[in-house]
């Protein structure tokens, strides 16, 4: 009887802790529902049930995996699609340029006046299982220009070298414009 006790109290934690929010607790994918969700308390709620109702998300294998479950805990999924769905793990540093994601791979050891660096870059895509990394028969997609200054490190992208550099080259214009202008002025 107290065996029966003990087990009882240990599934009760048990089930206690699955729905329970946690600080940590977020919304991971940007494709989740927001008509099923806006906050991480609403993913909450909706979770929770979920669990109660003893249902599975699905990866992207195919597979179900019952909610509150190792793989398809609380960070672990997101409701899209009018199922919930196991997110991928995407752990590689993304880089924002120019309003798209990338992941930087190797730098290129391609040096010239400008002194820009330039990175072989890979496209960061997001489907409803969560971020991936595109890569095309090249392996890679995209040739990343950086350039450092005292006001902050600037970054364009393009098919080709010669592309990216020149995007990069108008950013920093547009960033140095003021000091151009007031040289150009100086110098008449």
């Amino acid at each position: 009887m107290l065996l029966m006790e003990i087990i009882k109290r240990k599934l009760h934690e048990r089930d206690m802790a699955i729905r329970t929010p946690a600080p940590d607790d977020k919304i991971v994918n940007p494709l989740a529902c927001v008509d099923c969700y806006k906050t991480v308390a609403e993913k909450r709620a909706k979770y929770n049930s979920a669990v109660d109702n003893k249902v599975c998300a699905v990866s992207v294998s195919g597979e179900n995996i019952r909610l509150g479950t190792t793989g398809a805990k609380f960070n672990d999924v997101e409701f899209i699609g009018g199922l919930w769905r196991v997110q991928q793990p995407f752990d590689s540093e993304i880089t924002h340029v120019r309003d798209c994601d990338f992941v930087l791979g190797e730098k290129l050891p391609h040096q010239e006046h400008t002194k820009f660096d330039f990175f072989r870059a890979y496209r960061v895509g997001i489907n409803c299982y969560g971020r991936y990394v595109s890569e095309n028969r090249n392996g890679y997609d995209y040739i990343v220009a950086e350039y450092k200054t005292s006001r902050g490190t600037y970054r364009s992208y393009g098919k080709t070298i010669a592309d990216a550099r020149a995007f990069l080259a108008i950013s920093i214009y547009d960033a140095y414009q003021d000091v151009i202008d007031a040289e150009n002025v100086r110098a008449k």
